[in-house]
């Protein structure tokens, strides 16, 4: 789990900027070199840079530094160290497989890198990782690839990797932190399920306007079972017979049995042990635990701030947190 106090938020953006043509001359497909001259420019130089928002919604931060690569190029074209120094590198329009990785970047006088439990696996847009303290692994922070290289390079494209870390606290709110003051719901004979939100990140919005987030739901002891075993327990509770829903909060902040139940199993998500489960430290846990897939909260989430996340035990029991989110207002 990141270390940072629970009125800290973390949104770091490594923003690309548009192509630009420039660089050698290079001849693009179909081209007529009559007298074998180059003559079309066909090479692209991307900007990867580091901004600061000053939107209140995301608080973006710059980091002081950072690494990056450019590697897996068809045409063998590599770049091993792109820094910050000089972030501009050119690249072949119509390449194919490349791919900018991000290696490491400083922040609050931190080096993060890539942890060996759960690193990027394709850097390609959505893929998730989770990068650390290089002096203390139980320090870690979440690593998004907003947008990548084109397949094959396109000369449109940008560059974004987004870094966010929101830390669970009772009674606080999302975009100021995460959520949560968790309640449980059983039944004779299943224990209800026992997690507090460790981590939540905000996706994006859909069309409609619901903010789409994904928790990190960490045990409230040390997990059993392993998840290559598929035996995965928290606190007696089987973590594949785990589902879940994001709703709106039309209940005053609380859910009785009868509520609970008629919320499945309509619009519910399964805990996937292979790809949600989280061992023992794992995924930025210290109890492991399970990750959800990306929740759509209510439509106009402006409007509708408050949500409740109900997790569901063996079609028994029931746990839930009131979810809320940080509405922006202005003052001339």
């Amino acid at each position: 789990m990141a270390k940072f106090n629970t009125n800290s938020r973390l949104y770091i953006g490594f923003l690309g900027a548009l192509l630009v043509s420039c660089g050698p001359e290079l001849v693009a497909p179909g081209d007529d070199v009559g007298d074998g001259s180059l003559e079309d420019k066909e090479l692209v130089t991307v900007s990867v840079g580091i901004e600061e928002s000053e939107s209140p919604l995301f608080q973006l931060a710059a980091a002081t530094s950072f690494s990056m690569s450019l590697e897996g190029c068809v045409s063998g074209l590599t770049y091993p160290s792109i820094l910050e120094t000089n972030p501009n590198i050119d690249v072949y329009k119509f390449d194919q497989d490349c791919v900018v990785k991000l290696n490491q970047f400083v922040y609050g006088g931190v080096t993060y890198i890539p942890s060996a439990g759960d690193p990027f696996t394709s850097w390609a847009t959505g893929d998730i990782a989770t990068f650390e303290d290089s002096t203390d692994n139980t320090n870690t922070i979440r690593v998004t690839v907003n947008t990548q290289l084109d397949n094959p390079v396109s000369g449109t494209e940008a560059i974004s990797y987004n870094f966010s870390e929101i830390q669970a606290g009772a009674d606080e709110l999302i975009a100021s932190n995460v959520v949560s003051d968790a309640h449980a719901i059983s039944v004779e004979g299943q224990p209800a399920p026992s997690f507090a939100v460790s981590a939540v990140n905000f996706n994006g919005m859909t069309a409609l306007g619901a903010g789409q987030f994904a928790f990190t739901m960490e045990c409230s002891a040390g997990v059993t079972g392993t998840v290559a075993g598929t035996d995965l327990a928290c606190a007696g509770v089987d973590v594949s017979s785990l589902t879940y829903r994001l709703v709106e909060d039309t209940y005053s902040g609380t859910l009785t049995l009868a509520d609970a139940t008629a919320l499945f199993p309509t619009g519910e998500s399964a805990v996937t042990l292979g790809t949600d489960g989280l061992d023992l430290g794992a995924g930025g846990t210290t109890n492991g635990g399970f990750v959800t897939v990306t929740l759509d909260g209510p439509d106009a989430m402006h409007s509708k701030p408050n949500m409740i996340l109900v997790i569901e035990a063996a079609d028994a029991s029931y746990q839930y947190f009131n979810i809320d989110v940080t509405t922006l207002s202005y003052t001339p």
